[in-house]
This record gives C-alpha cells, sequence and structure tokens, in this order.
C-alpha cells in the first residue's frame, strides 16, 4: 500500500538517514522525497509502500522514533510518484479545459490541510493562471440591484446565500476583486462560496437587497496569529461603493468577531487601496499598521490589551488564511520588527487620482460610475 507522509524531521545531521533505517528494519521502502523550507525548519513528504496491515496511526509512530513532529499521514496512488514539475503541468492542462476546477487541482496536487511557503508560492501562480483563462471565458455581466431600488439590510450569512454571494462576485470588477482577494480570482467557486459564507470558527456579514447581495464581510480565525486573532476582509458591489455601505459591513463584522471572544481584527490591505485605509480610519478604534511584505497588517483592538503584541507576531508557519481563500503569504524574516506605523501618517492615507477616477471610501475605484 501506497503513503504520503509529510513530517518535521528533527534539526541535528543524520536525522533523515535515522528515518530512512527506520523504514528498512520494518520493510517499508520510500519510493520518493521532496523538501520543502519552512519558518519552522525542513519539511520532508515522502511517498512509502508499506505491506498489508500498516496504517496511519503506525506510521506515525515509526517517524517520531526518528524524532519527527507534526507528522502527517495519509494513503495515496501511484500518481504521486510523477516529479513535482510533471504534476503541475499536468495541472495547468487541466486548468486549460475548466479554469473554475482550479479548489479541486490544488487539493488533488496538495491534500494536507496545511501549505509550505513554496506550496503557497505555486499555488498563487496556477490561481493566476486560472484567472487569466476564466477571464477569457467570462460571460457577459448580468445586471443586479441598483443603487435607488432599495435600502440595503445587513444580516448575518450563511450557507444559503452562496449562490448570491457567486453572483454579486461576478458583477465586480477586476479591480475590486482583486483588492478583496489579492489575486484577480474571476469566478467564485459555490464550495469557496459556502466557506466564505459562513466561514468555521467566524462570522460574515452581507448586505442583501430581496434576494440579491450587493455587499459582504467576513471575519474567520487567523490561528497563526492566536487562537483570538480574526482576518477581516470586505467586499462591495461597483454600483453601491461610494456610500458607505463598506463601512458599515466593516463595523458589522468587527462587532460580530468581538461577540465570539476575538479582542484583535486584522486587516491585509495592499498600500494603494486608500479608500480601505480611510474606511478602518473612520471607525474610530484604536489601529496599529505594520508593512509585511507587500501589503500593510492592520490591526483594530477590539480590547484594551490587545495590542500589546500586535508588533512583534509570532512566526507564520505554513497554513491557509480563512477571510481570503487564495493568496501568497508574505513573510519575514523570524526575529526581523515589522515597520510600525501609525493609520492617519500613512502618505496612502492620501487621494490617489489616477485614470480610473475618484476614490471610495469602500475601496475600488469608481471611475465614472454612478
Amino acid at each position: 500500500m501506497l503513503w504520503k507522509i509529510r513530517t518535521e524531521l528533527a534539526d541535528r545531521p543524520g536525522a533523515l538517514a535515522e528515518l530512512a533505517a527506520r523504514c528498512g528494519a520494518d520493510d517499508i521502502n520510500i519510493l520518493s522525497l521532496e523538501v520543502f523550507t519552512a519558518e519552522s525548519g525542513a519539511v520532508d513528504e515522502l511517498v512509502v509502500s508499506t505491506g498489508v496491515g500498516w496504517s496511519a496511526e503506525d506510521l506515525t509512530a515509526l517517524v517520531a522514533e526518528a524524532g519527527c513532529v507534526r507528522t502527517t499521514v495519509r494513503p495515496c496512488q501511484a500518481d504521486v510518484l510523477s516529479d513535482a514539475p510533471t504534476r503541475y503541468l499536468r495541472a495547468v492542462l487541466r486548468l486549460v479545459e475548466d479554469p473554475l476546477s482550479v479548489d479541486d487541482v490544488l487539493e488533488a496536487l496538495q491534500g494536507f490541510g496545511e501549505y509550505t511557503p513554496a506550496e503557497w508560492a505555486r499555488a498563487d501562480v496556477l490561481v493566476e493562471i486560472a484567472a487569466r483563462l476564466a477571464e477569457r471565458l467570462q460571460e457577459p455581466v448580468i445586471d443586479g440591484p441598483r443603487p435607488g431600488s432599495g435600502v440595503p439590510e445587513l444580516r448575518r450569512a450563511s450557507v444559503a446565500d452562496a449562490d448570491a454571494v457567486v453572483a454579486m462576485h461576478e458583477r465586480c470588477s477586476h479591480e475590486s476583486r482583486t483588492r478583496r482577494y489579492h489575486v484577480p480570482m474571476p469566478k467564485l467557486t459555490t464550495r469557496t462560496a459556502r466557506h466564505l459564507s459562513a466561514p468555521a470558527g467566524g462570522v460574515s456579514i452581507v448586505a442583501g437587497i430581496g434576494e440579491s447581495v450587493v455587499g459582504m464581510a467576513t471575519a474567520a480565525p487567523w490561528e497563526e496569529l492566536g487562537g483570538t486573532t480574526m482576518e477581516v476582509a470586505v467586499l462591495v458591489e461597483d454600483g453601491w461603493q461610494g456610500r458607505g455601505l463598506g463601512a458599515q459591513l466593516l463595523r458589522q463584522v468587527i462587532g460580530a468577531a468581538r461577540d465570539l471572544g476575538a479582542d484583535r481584527a486584522v486587516c491585509v490591505v495592499q498600500p494603494e487601496n486608500a479608500a480601505m485605509l480611510r474606511t478602518i480610519e473612520g471607525l474610530r478604534m484604536r489601529t496599529r499598521v505594520v508593512h509585511d511584505g507587500d501589503n500593510l497588517m492592520v490591526t483594530v483592538a477590539l480590547s484594551p490589551e490587545s495590542l500589546s503584541h500586535a508588533v512583534d507576531r509570532p512566526s507564520v508557519q505554513y497554513g491557509r488564511s480563512r477571510a481570503i481563500p487564495a493568496r501568497s503569504q508574505s513573510a519575514r524574516p523570524t526575529g526581523q520588527p515589522a515597520r510600525e506605523h501609525t493609520l492617519a501618517a500613512l502618505s496612502a492615507l492620501q487621494p490617489v487620482a489616477d485614470r480610473a477616477g475618484a476614490v471610495d471610501l469602500d475601496g475600488a475605484d469608481r471611475g465614472d460610475r454612478p
């Protein structure tokens, strides 16, 4: 039987040789090995062949005897024996046939619950490929509710809103989607929409007009930053931007996050997204802003003590952010302090004039739209 094992070896010379020796002693054949680099050290992924009677628990215990930690074991098929470049090229071929299958493609390639930085980088490229392919196949935009057709009702979202969230996403511009997800995301699958509508341990707020959704804010736990930290993100349909709807959604979802026990809300914002930064500032809550790679990490205090450790955050382990389905995890070397700013002091808060026109308070350029 074939098994895929992902584990972190002990940080000492000969650790891999010790693991190989233990496998050999139990007639376990190592068929392939791939080594990833993570902030916590080297992560090894092995494909092994065992005899009848071995279980995932048995293999976990065996590698633990060799000093390995954080081990995940799952059965696999022979196709995993292809080298990594071949597997990813096949994934691209599948995306050419069906760009919307990107979620399933990534799951088939990785299969474990956590990503290493190298896998995040590969996933980002595949998402970008899928986005560009889907843009070429994109159907004409279907008109949704327009301003003046009613007053949006803000309420807690559920999985029943998934189809309406997908429809809103399709009506949003490329710029609005990119600022929300940090990648183009031309298509949102129903599966991902369900995840965003009812995030595990978190909450989403939607702005609805009848059966349609015109705005959505999501707060989901960001375990790597602590059990009481939630990542928050907002998307407002283009025609409804500049009307204060994003600010209302942001305030309500932050309040809901506090009710769930969060003491910090974190927004990852592109530096040029001055409108979103002003929207956060409009909350009139204690905030702290640090540079984190190419983005700004804005922390909003939900309790008096919650900003005391907002800058010197723990090293982010390889893992998936919940509020943003697929984006690169920017990392800085362990122990390197992030540059701290006050929100009002950022030059990005000044209005940015460009070819798209004036900047809205909801985080997207309106151009000449009403």
